[in-house]
C-alpha cells in the first residue's frame, strides 16, 4: 500500500512542477529601468499630514534633474506662495495663522523643457485653533406647523415665511402663515424630484433637489423661470445677498454664482477635533453661518470665512418634545427686521421662535 502511495505523489509531483514553472513565467519582472523619477518633487508633507492652525507647515522639496525644469512654483489652498523657485533642494516654511480650515492642497507646479506643466500634490488636514463653545436654545414662543410638511427649508423673505418640503411626490416650495401654520400658496414639485433647501434673493427663489441635481427657480408668483444644473447632492440652501450658499450633507459648504449657479469657493467645516458632516439646512445670522446636522439634536455655528466652527448648540430640548413617528429637526429661519430666529423639523408639529445662549 505505502509502495502505491508514493507512486501516485511523485506522479502528483511530475504534473505540478511544469505547472508551477509556467506560472512563475507568467508574473510580472520589476525592471528598474522602467521606473522613472520625476524631475522635481515633494518629500513632506505626506498626504494627510494633520495640522492646527497656527502651525507651520514645512514643504521639502526636491530637485532630481534641474535641467528639465524652467518655472518653479508653490501653491497653498490654491494661493500662490513662491514663484521662480531655485532648481536645487530646499524647504519652504508656510504659516497657517490665517489660513482656511479643513483637506487643503500644497501643490508643486513646475513648467518643464518639454513645454508641459507638472503638478506634484499633498492633502494636509488643518484642525481649527478654537475650542468651540457649548450654548443652548431658549423657547420664546410657539406656534402651528403642518405635520405634513417634510421640511427641507424654512426663510423669512420680506416679513413673510417660505418653506421647502422634501420627499418624492409630496415635495413642494410655500408661503405659509406663521401664526396659524396654515399654507396661504405652493407650488408643487415635479414627482420624480425629491425637494430639499430654499434660498430667496431679489425676489427670486430657488430650490435644490436631493439626487437629480437641478435647481428650481421661480419668481414670487411660484412661476418658473429657470432650472440650473449641479454635480453632487443637494442639501440645504441659503444666501449672503449675493450668493447662494449650499449644503451637500459633507463637511463642506459652496457659494454659488446665483446667475450661473456656478462654485464661486468653498469651505470646510471643522473644529479643534474634527470635521462636521451631514450638514443640512443652512441660515445665515449676523454673520455666522448656522447649520443642522442631519440626525442630530444639535446645530453647528460657523465662520463662513474660515471655516471654524464656533459653537455647538444643543436644540434637545425641542427635539424631546416631539411626538413619535416624527423625523429629524430641520429648518433654521431668521427675520432680521423683527431679530426673529425659527427652528422645526421634518413632520414636526410645532414651530419654535428661539434664541441661543
Amino acid at each position: 500500500m505505502k509502495k502505491y502511495i508514493f507512486i501516485l505523489v511523485v506522479l502528483c509531483a511530475l504534473v505540478l512542477i511544469p505547472i508551477a514553472k509556467s506560472c512563475t513565467r507568467e508574473q510580472p519582472q520589476d525592471n528598474p529601468e522602467t521606473t522613472v523619477t520625476p524631475a522635481t518633487q515633494i518629500v513632506s508633507p505626506t498626504n494627510n499630514e494633520q495640522y492646527t492652525v497656527g502651525d507651520e507647515i514645512v514643504v521639502d522639496i526636491r530637485i532630481n534633474k534641474p535641467e528639465e525644469v524652467d518655472l518653479l512654483e508653490l501653491f497653498f489652498d490654491d494661493e500662490l506662495i513662491q514663484t521662480d523657485l531655485p532648481k536645487e533642494n530646499q524647504k519652504i516654511t508656510i504659516p497657517t495663522i490665517d489660513a482656511r480650515v479643513g483637506k487643503l492642497e500644497v501643490k508643486l507646479v513646475y513648467f518643464g523643457t518639454d513645454g508641459k506643466n507638472h503638478i506634484d500634490t499633498r492633502s494636509v488636514v488643518l484642525f481649527s485653533d478654537v475650542e468651540p463653545v457649548n450654548k443652548k436654545l431658549k423657547v420664546i414662543n410657539k406656534y402651528p406647523h403642518d405635520p405634513k410638511s417634510y421640511t427641507q427649508g424654512l426663510e423669512f423673505y420680506k416679513g413673510n415665511l417660505f418653506e421647502s418640503t422634501g420627499q418624492y411626490g409630496t415635495s413642494y416650495v410655500a408661503e405659509t402663515d406663521l401664526k396659524s401654520g396654515l399654507i396661504k400658496r405652493q407650488v408643487d414639485l415635479d414627482p420624480n424630484y425629491f425637494g430639499e433647501g430654499m434660498t430667496i434673493i431679489n425676489d427670486t427663489i430657488y430650490q435644490i433637489t436631493y439626487r437629480a441635481g437641478k435647481c428650481q427657480v421661480y419668481d414670487l408668483e411660484f412661476n418658473k423661470i429657470n432650472e440650473f444644473t449641479y454635480v453632487g447632492e443637494g442639501w440645504g440652501l441659503t444666501n449672503d445677498g449675493e450668493h447662494i450658499i449650499m449644503s451637500n450633507g459633507s463637511d463642506q459648504v459652496v457659494w454659488r454664482n446665483r446667475h450661473t449657479f456656478e462654485e464661486v469657493r468653498k469651505i470646510h467645516v471643522f473644529d479643534n477635533q474634527s470635521s462636521a458632516v451631514q450638514l443640512n439646512e443652512l441660515e445665515l445670522i449676523n454673520g455666522r453661518l448656522f447649520a443642522n446636522i442631519y440626525t442630530d439634536s444639535k446645530i453647528v455655528e460657523v465662520d463662513p470665512e474660515t471655516g471654524k466652527v464656533i459653537a455647538y448648540i444643543d436644540c434637545s430640548e425641542i427635539v424631546n418634545e416631539q411626538p413619535i413617528g416624527v423625523d429629524y429637526l430641520n429648518g433654521i429661519a431668521y427675520d432680521s427686521i423683527s431679530n426673529t430666529i425659527l427652528m422645526t423639523g421634518k413632520l414636526w408639529p410645532t414651530m419654535y421662535q428661539v434664541s441661543f445662549e
